[in-house]
């Protein structure tokens, strides 16, 4: 089979979760079959691109203002097999920010018809789109993001002696969807001497996160993270208190890192749990911390091995699900050009005229 050209749309190529689920690309059980580019584009305020390019894969969030722009991408590469990733939208979403579902889902609609199929990151974003009727059964299906942690792979499976304070961490964007003010919130009830938080990451909320924390010595804040082994080193067990969250990627490194985790019941996230930790309602500081203060009691060391154990076939599993998607995508592409040969085709009439 020849290679295809793949064409990712982003409206962002800086380093970040997007970009980093696309390494997956480069692994040669895919890079054989498909050859990729980033593309920067302006879904919202220019014309849809003309591409050379047997897919086309967009990972921007649609909006009312990219509708032109996905069905003017559609009708300029009739030939391409078009998949969009829906990375942001999510049934807490809706709850949470959206004043007029029915105008969202109108929106969410005329959105997805523009593709052949949307892949969604996790099965609980997929329950919500199936049960809103936003895609078809037969256009939606499940495909988890992956960026390769071999190093967090290697690393020694976390280990409570219970001689020493649990070290509860949490990394990722300072913003409000993380809460990470409820987490700080919940830490402050329990007992310094027997639990401290770790906090990674930077964002618009790290000033009024610093304020909640201040004054708690059992709190630190380690700056942005940039060495994952290093700071999942420190921590014994991995909370995700967010709002919102179509996958989780902090709760697979987690597991990678043989840490287990304590997690929102939103969205994507619940199913990444299983043995590997508990889930918890994060909507308010009182049910969090009571979740917390259980953890000297939980099989930590067990949860760890289960934690590390749930994601050994990972990647192979999402490395194939690519590769299914790229072989529809591959048919797709020669029976479009097996249309395009035989209405190029002279046609001849019972007399032997061409016409």
């Amino acid at each position: 089979m020849r290679q295809l050209a793949a064409a990712h749309l982003l409206e962002d190529v800086s380093f970040g979760g997007v970009v980093k689920s696309l390494s997956i690309f480069d692994r040669p059980e895919l890079a054989t079959r498909i050859r990729n580019e980033m593309i920067e584009v302006n879904p919202a305020g220019v014309r849809a691109p003309r591409l050379d390019a047997d897919i086309i894969i967009t990972h921007f969030t649609p909006r009312w203002r990219t509708l032109p722009f996905l069905h003017a991408l559609r009708l300029r590469n009739r030939k391409a097999f078009l998949v969009h990733v829906e990375h942001s939208y999510t049934r807490a979403f809706e709850e949470l920010h959206v004043d007029s579902v029915r105008r969202f889902r109108a929106m969410l609609r005329g959105s997805y018809a523009a593709f052949d199929e949307v892949v969604a990151v996790s099965h609980g974003q997929a329950d919500w789109l199936r049960v809103a009727r936003l895609v078809p059964h037969e256009k939606l299906l499940v495909i988890p993001p992956w960026s390769d942690h071999g190093d967090l792979r290697a690393m020694p499976l976390a280990c409570h002696s219970g001689n020493r304070p649990i070290v509860i961490g949490a990394y990722g964007r300072f913003d409000a969807i993380k809460g990470f003010d409820v987490l700080i919130d919940a830490v402050r009830r329990l007992d310094p001497t027997r639990f401290s938080l770790l906090l990674g990451g930077f964002g618009p909320e790290e000033d009024e996160l610093k304020h909640r924390a201040s004054l708690m010595p059992n709190m630190e804040f380690a700056g942005k993270v940039t060495n994952h082994r290093d700071f999942l080193g420190r921590c014994d067990i991995v909370a995700i208190p967010s709002r919102r969250e179509a996958f989780g990627q902090v709760a697979m490194e987690a597991k990678l890192a043989g840490r287990p985790i304590i997690a929102a019941q939103v969205d994507g996230l619940p199913e990444q749990v299983g043995k590997a930790g508990i889930t918890v309602d994060c909507s308010s500081a009182e049910t969090l911390a009571a979740a917390l203060a259980q953890l000297p009691k939980l099989p930590l060391d067990k949860m760890a091995e289960a934690a590390r154990a749930s994601v050994a076939d990972a990647e192979i599993t999402r490395l194939l699900a690519w590769q299914r998607l790229f072989g529809r995508a591959a048919r797709y592409c020669r029976a479009s050009q097996s249309v395009e040969a035989r209405a190029a085709a002279p046609i001849r009439t019972s007399a032997g005229q061409i016409r």
